[in-house]
């Protein structure tokens, strides 16, 4: 009957996923997605030109800067202590952001609240998630990033709602306060850093399991780049090229897509649906990216993915029809989704696990870069021609570039070799 039981029993790690799910769901979506749903009314109110307030979105996105400090933190003392303070960080600045009086304050506290995202977003949740799975690592993975995508599918229209409903100011302060009822009471209570916390090996194997080969957790730990080693790689700047010039697209087609929309006569509502179906068509292709990383190279993957996103680029460039603002709902739905969930394979498949958290921090200073320098140049760029047209062309040459920087990507010889 033990054993019974036991093959019945769910294993702890997957709690580790619902609850890394959960706070890319809200975190993601609210902190991210939902920015193009308050462009045009903050517009509105203020009369702030679209570059002014796509500033916010780079100056948030600068903070991934200190990416590498919370990787650290997070390999130093755990995802658990750091995702409950910037929960906390995170929800009280978006509560705040419903106090906006001026260009200024939404940039400072657009600052703090991105201060608290980058500690319950990619590198706590995929710290811990790659800290509990080896052999299914790509599947955990993909399932815990399709927290992005249920995010933008449910809050992009959330916001929508409560926006048309309530106000702005509002709409802010209830979703600040679901992000610290939800979020960090989970996160103290839940998040476990290693499986050896509760007793456990990776992916709920026993140690007789594990006995005919060395533990799986140990070689890559042994085996494994420190930041600073992995600084000294080609691969590690190959990555962090191909990602920043990714990025840039992807995160300009989030923040002024909504706007692009309307601009072609399609209502605010509706505009901001097409966008949260676009993310919630991302879910799809995070846990398939994620189940096909564990059998074929993740370089590869990423290459698709991109040509994905090109092709989704030229859609918006093209679009004359609803008929074609659909196609491009599931292509680029389909692009950004395998792009975030391969990121954080990347890192493990070509660093390992040792200083994942530091390596990831690392590389979302690049992230970061992309995400900061797309949205005012696209808002330049309407503000200066009335279009998004060149804006477009220069992300499609971006990501071509991307491609061309991955193809370069070969293994990296780690410390590490069998005996």
């Amino acid at each position: 009957m033990p054993r019974l039981a036991s093959r019945f029993s769910i294993f702890y790690g997957w709690w580790i996923v619902t609850v890394g799910m959960l706070s890319l769901l809200l975190a993601g979506g609210i902190g991210i997605y939902t920015f193009g749903a308050f462009f045009t009314p903050l517009i509105d109110e203020f009369g702030w030109s679209r570059a002014q307030l796509s500033l916010a979105m780079t100056i948030a996105s600068l903070v991934g800067l200190f990416g590498p400090m919370v990787g650290t933190w997070v390999d130093r003392y755990g995802a658990r202590r750091v995702m409950a303070i910037g929960a906390l960080i995170a929800g009280a600045a978006i509560a705040l952001l419903g106090l906006t009086t001026s260009i200024w304050y939404f940039y400072v506290i657009s600052l703090v609240m991105a201060l608290g995202l980058v500690a319950i977003l990619n590198i706590p949740v995929a710290t811990a998630v790659s800290n509990w799975f080896v052999e299914r690592r790509g599947l955990a993975m993909g399932i815990t990033l399709t927290g992005f995508g249920l995010g933008g599918l449910a809050m992009i229209p959330l916001a929508s709602y409560l926006i048309a409903n309530l106000g702005w100011r509002m709409a802010y302060h209830l979703l600040g306060l679901l992000i610290c009822i939800v979020l960090i009471p989970l996160s103290i209570f839940v998040i476990k850093h290693r499986p050896e916390e509760k007793g456990l090996l990776p992916d709920g194997k026993t140690p007789q399991e594990s006995k005919p080969s060395p533990s799986v957790v140990e070689d890559e730990h042994d085996r494994e780049l420190t930041l600073k080693g992995a600084l000294r790689t080609k691969a590690f700047w190959l990555i962090a090229g191909a990602l920043s010039l990714a990025f840039i697209g992807a995160g300009s087609v989030i923040a002024h897509v909504i706007p692009f929309f309307q601009d072609m006569g399609i209502p605010h509502q509706t505009a901001a649906t097409i966008l949260g179906l676009t993310i919630g068509v991302s879910i799809l292709s995070r846990v398939a990216a994620g189940y096909i990383a564990d059998r074929m190279s993740v370089k590869y993957l990423a290459l698709f993915f991109l040509l994905l996103q090109i092709a989704g680029l030229l859609l918006l460039l093209g679009t004359s029809s609803m008929a074609m603002v659909w196609f491009f709902v599931v292509v680029f739905g389909l692009a950004i989704g395998g792009m975030f969930a391969l990121e954080p394979l990347l890192i493990s498949a070509y660093f390992g696990l040792a200083s994942f958290g530091a390596i990831y921090g690392g590389l979302w200073v690049f992230v970061s870069i992309g995400f900061a320098a797309g949205p005012p140049l696209a808002g330049y760029i309407f503000d200066v021609t009335g279009s998004y047209d060149l804006a477009f062309i220069l992300f499609m040459a971006a990501t071509l570039v991307a491609m061309a920087l991955l193809l370069f990507l070969k293994p990296v010889k780690l410390s590490w070799r069998p005996g």
